[in-house]
């Protein structure tokens, strides 16, 4: 069936019009968090009304979101990055459009679409794990989503850091891990103003040594994180994606020479990228919409 799926990550929200695996067509905006949750919330809005207007053959709208959610009430419960407490959306976007809604969290739903459409399809264990302006991981276990609402925050796994986090403890991955975190960190010590993890990835190629240690402590806490897991649920694939993939092998390539500098007895997983890029999310929202239909 063709759906609207739209995933609002912290950054950017990306709407599509989607039959299964396929983009039939597609539309970006920014989430504004910036400007506040309440601004971040009416860009949402702002595009299911967008979509809906534009595409009325849909016969469903799924939409995920980071954070803790309660998929099943169709509730956005909490988002440190963004600040969203208690947000209806799914009842907010049925009010809207009289459609049947799917609501679900962002990472998790790319997850499934990885599984099914993607990288991860026929590997009973792995993990999906995006890298944006937050970090989490979608966790398939013996061939299932690990689907519970407080399971895969990778992003708050302790790993040495100086920084506090948004979500109020020390140390996490994400205060040295995400596109924002690495300009924030490289703008603090070398008194510039670069506006992004790209720029500073740039800079690091040209020789500038400030840029390259916040690069390799950024892929070394990736690491950090990613052995923990290897650890605990030893899965036969890791896929990396969100925008920081961007980067391409200056970011596969640094974490997986520290992996295997770690891996003794382990089963060593392999490493790729998302096959289906920045739209894992997006796709995933399409297959909770054409859930939602029954």
């Amino acid at each position: 069936m063709v759906v609207i799926g739209i995933d609002a990550g912290g950054t950017e929200i990306k709407a599509g019009l989607l039959q299964g695996g396929e983009i039939l067509a597609t539309e970006r905006l920014p989430t504004g968090r910036k400007s506040g949750a309440n601004h971040a919330q009416e860009q949402v809005m702002h595009a299911v009304e967008t979509m809906y207007k534009n595409f009325p053959n849909a016969q469903a709208i799924g939409l995920v979101v980071p954070g803790v959610v309660d998929a099943e009430a169709g509730i956005a419960r909490y988002s440190e990055n963004i600040g969203w407490k208690d947000v209806l959306f799914g009842k907010m976007i049925h009010d809207l459009t009289g459609l049947p809604v799917g609501f679900g969290h962002d990472v998790r739903a790319g997850g499934i679409a990885e599984s099914m459409y993607g990288a991860s399809k026929g590997h009973a264990n792995s993990l999906f794990m995006p890298i944006g302006t937050g970090i989490a991981g979608a966790m398939i276990i013996e061939g299932r989503l690990f689907d519970d609402p407080f399971a895969g925050e990778i992003g708050h796994l302790n790993v040495g850091s100086a920084y506090g986090c948004n979500c109020g403890s020390h140390g996490c991955l994400e205060t040295v891990a995400t596109g924002p975190s690495i300009t924030r960190i490289y703008n603090e010590r070398s008194g510039e103003q670069l506006t992004s993890s790209e720029d500073v990835l740039k800079t690091s190629k040209g020789g500038n040594r400030i840029a390259q240690e916040v690069w390799a402590e950024a892929t070394h806490a990736i690491g950090t994180a990613l052995m923990a897991y290897i650890n605990i649920a030893a899965p036969e694939l890791i896929v990396l994606g969100g925008g920081l993939l961007r980067a391409g092998a200056d970011l596969i390539e640094p974490i997986s020479t520290y992996i295997d500098s770690r891996i003794t007895f382990q089963r060593r997983p392999k490493i790729c990228v998302a096959a289906l890029g920045d739209s894992a999310g997006m796709i995933g929202a399409g297959i909770l919409a054409a859930k939602a239909v029954g």
